[in-house]
């Protein structure tokens, strides 16, 4: 006799959302080590400037809408899930370390004019998180309710709203302290790949376009991680890597002319550049924002890889992750409205004598 239990991902003990959000903020632990190590303490102003707006932001939010008239504390919020922290880390790394944008222009800089303090980068992260938790996570219903991921829809708001006045356009000249800088990456130079330059890219030692995007080996420790916990689905970061790495095949590689190796070359820095893998295991994975079934999950990585293959081919803007993944974040309802699961049990029904006399008998009538 078959028993359905409910809900046994829930209700097994230690497998909260408190508990899910640590395992998460555990796996991003190496990218924001290496992040510190290459970029220095640029990051972790940001970072604590995104972690103090991330909680007032969601702890505000939840206080002024208490339909009950209750004025909660902390205990009673929802920060208290630690969701806000996740939002936090993930937007800090998915950030240059100092953004000078055009606009204020309020940077603190040494005597060689390399940044010591950004003014205009704490403002930036504080309109992210803000951005990022009122109006994409709380505005919806809170965390579960977002169409799209917090931090990734974040990014995208202030690369259209400030990328025009250089936030995202940072030289190697521009920090202090001899450390490296965030700026033009493999994906806008285009460069002849080398051996060296793919292992560069491996170890971190190379530009990035974000400060979490550095290390590929600390991606691929928080990936093991999370995958070992079961906190996500193994099989949708892989499905999002293959089929980037197909797409671009196609539509980059080939027409570009290399011949031989330099196509695998050329396909791995692709793969390695950019915000691919960090986005892939970090955001992809978001349970709100990701299809309920397998098919939906392949559809929707490969719809990730294959519009992403489509902005580094065809666009003006040289990676053209986030707007990926915000766009099939877009789409999931979609998906799961004609993706449905078989229910727990289900069993096709067979034909039997019976069925298939009525059957005959009604095509003879006919």
């Amino acid at each position: 006799m078959k028993r359905v239990s409910a809900s046994p991902h829930i209700t097994r003990r230690g497998n909260s959302t408190r508990r899910i959000m640590t395992d998460v903020l555990i796996a991003l632990t190496p990218c924001l080590i290496t992040a510190i190590v290459f970029f220095g303490y640029h990051v972790v102003i940001n970072l604590t400037v995104c972690l103090i707006f991330c909680f007032g932001t969601e702890f505000l939010y939840g206080f002024i809408i208490d339909k009950k008239g209750e004025k909660r504390g902390i205990k009673q919020s929802s920060v208290t899930d630690l969701s806000f922290a996740v939002t936090a880390v993930i937007l800090t790394l998915n950030l240059p370390a100092v953004m000078p944008v055009d606009i204020w222009g309020v940077n603190a800089v040494n005597s060689v004019g390399a940044v010591v303090f950004s003014f205009d980068t704490v403002i930036l992260c504080a309109l992210g998180s803000i951005f990022a938790i009122a109006l994409v996570k709380m505005l919806f219903g809170g965390i579960g309710r977002n169409f799209a991921n917090p931090a990734c829809t974040a990014r995208v708001f202030l690369f259209i709203a400030f990328g025009g006045a250089g936030a995202f356009n940072l030289t190697s000249s521009l920090l202090a302290d001899g450390m490296a800088a965030t700026g033009a990456t493999w994906l806008g130079t285009r460069q002849n790949v080398t051996g060296g330059m793919l292992l560069d890219m491996f170890l971190g030692n190379t530009a990035t376009a974000a400060v979490g995007e550095t290390c590929v080996i600390a991606i691929l420790v928080g990936y093991a991680y999370l995958s070992i916990r079961r906190v996500i689905d193994a099989r949708v970061p892989l499905m999002i890597v293959a089929s980037l790495a197909v797409f671009v095949f196609l539509f980059d590689v080939i027409p570009s002319g290399v011949r031989g190796a330099e196509m695998f070359k050329a396909t791995a820095a692709h793969v390695m550049s950019g915000g691919l893998l960090f986005g892939s295991v970090f955001m992809a994975t978001d349970y709100a924002t990701s299809p309920n079934t397998f098919v939906g999950n392949v559809i929707y990585s490969v719809g990730i890889g294959l519009v992403t293959a489509l902005i580094r081919s065809f666009g003006s803007f040289p990676d053209g992750f986030s707007f990926a993944l915000l766009i099939m974040n877009i789409v999931v309802p979609l998906i799961d409205k004609y993706i449905i699961p078989k229910p727990f049990g289900y069993v096709k029904p067979q034909k039997t004598a019976q069925t298939n006399a009525a059957a005959d008998l009604k095509g003879g009538d006919k």
